[in-house]
Parts: C-alpha cells; sequence; structure tokens
C-alpha cells in the first residue's frame, strides 16, 4: 500500500462519515497552547460553538492571544477544530464516550486532546441542544423569545376625562428564521384576567 495513502476515519460526530484530513491536527494544536490559557479555554470555545461568530467573539479570542502569547493561527484552527467536532456530536445527541472514541481516533498519539476537548462537553451539549430544538421551532414559524410586561393607567384622553384605566403594555419578543422582531400589545383587565386563566389550564 501506498504509505502517502491516508486511511479515512469514521467519526460517530459525523454519523460515520469521513473525518476530514486536517482534522486530528488541528486538534493537536491545542497542545502548542501554554497551560495558563488551556486553564481557560473553554472560557473563549464556548461562545465559539454559536451557529455564527459574533463581532464580540472576534475581539474575545484576539484579546485571548494577546493575553496568554498565543499564536492566532494556532488557536483559531484548534478552536474550528474543537466547534467542529463538539457541534457534530451534540446535532446527534452523542454521548461523552462516543466523542471520546472519535478523539481517540483523531489523536491516538495524545490522549490529552480528549480530556481538554470533554472537559467542557456535557454544558456545551446541553446549550447547543436548546439552541437546536429553538431553531427546529423557529424555521416553522414565529417562536416566542421573551416578553415584557408595563402597567400604564389612561387618566384622560380627547374621548372622556377621569378614565383612570389600568392598561398592562405587553410586547412580546420573537424568532422567525434567522431574524427576529417584536410586537406591542394594549391588554384591558378583562383580557389579562382571561390570559391568566389560559396560562394556568395550560401548565395545569
Amino acid at each position: 500500500m501506498d504509505a502517502s495513502v491516508v486511511e479515512p476515519i469514521p467519526l460517530h460526530c459525523l454519523g460515520g462519515g469521513q473525518a476530514p484530513p486536517d482534522l486530528g491536527a488541528d486538534l493537536l494544536r491545542l497542545l502548542r497552547l501554554p497551560s495558563e490559557a488551556l486553564e481557560k479555554l473553554w472560557q473563549v470555545l464556548v461562545p465559539c460553538l454559536a451557529e455564527s461568530l459574533s463581532t464580540e467573539t472576534e475581539q474575545l479570542l484576539d484579546l485571548f492571544c494577546t493575553a496568554y502569547r498565543v499564536d492566532d493561527d494556532d488557536l483559531a484552527l484548534a478552536v474550528k477544530a474543537c466547534r467542529f467536532v463538539i457541534r457534530g456530536a451534540a446535532r446527534l445527541d452523542l454521548p461523552e464516550g462516543a466523542l471520546a472514541a472519535d478523539l481517540d481516533k483523531l489523536c491516538p498519539a495524545d490522549p490529552r486532546v480528549k480530556e481538554i476537548v470533554l472537559a467542557g462537553y456535557a454544558p456545551a451539549k446541553e446549550q447547543l441542544r436548546r439552541e437546536i430544538l429553538m431553531a427546529a421551532v423557529a424555521d416553522h414559524g414565529k417562536l416566542l423569545v421573551g416578553v415584557n410586561v408595563r402597567l400604564d393607567t389612561i387618566q384622560a384622553s380627547e374621548r372622556g376625562a377621569r378614565l383612570q384605566l389600568p392598561v398592562a403594555v405587553l410586547t412580546l419578543h420573537f424568532r422567525e428564521g434567522a431574524s427576529g422582531g417584536r410586537v406591542t400589545l394594549q391588554v384591558l383587565p378583562d383580557m389579562m384576567d382571561q390570559l391568566r386563566s389560559s396560562l394556568a389550564q395550560v401548565l395545569g
């Protein structure tokens, strides 16, 4: 067999698919980070697991490199590789053992990579699973993601004086696909009572 031919590495986090050629090497870049940086790695890795990286996250990575004198390329490629395997494992709801087996295949010569990645996998997986579920719902319509309530009193208007009418101002924040929005409603007391009753029935 040609020694230059790389044997395919099937991964659980890819549903049995083959690992990209440089994935293992990029994960090993974690070991180039100083020990102080490795202790704080998950502080920058968690925000990098989001579906898209924000400007704030990119700035956090820059600060991390400066603070711990980390090479930009080493951190970028290592974080990208971690993100790839962790998001893949979370998407398929893999247990730690399955991800550990993948990491053993990718970095068989050094178990420290597995230890680093698994250290924060459980809470990261829980967070990613919530995001996946919310995105799955939002793909098919508006998803309520926040509620703000303020109580006002209408004292008077051009329609009449001394009204003294309590009105709840209800703002509903929603997500629809990749975008979001909000709608604000004025709710009279009788409708608030109906809303309270409906919620009580739903929640048991």
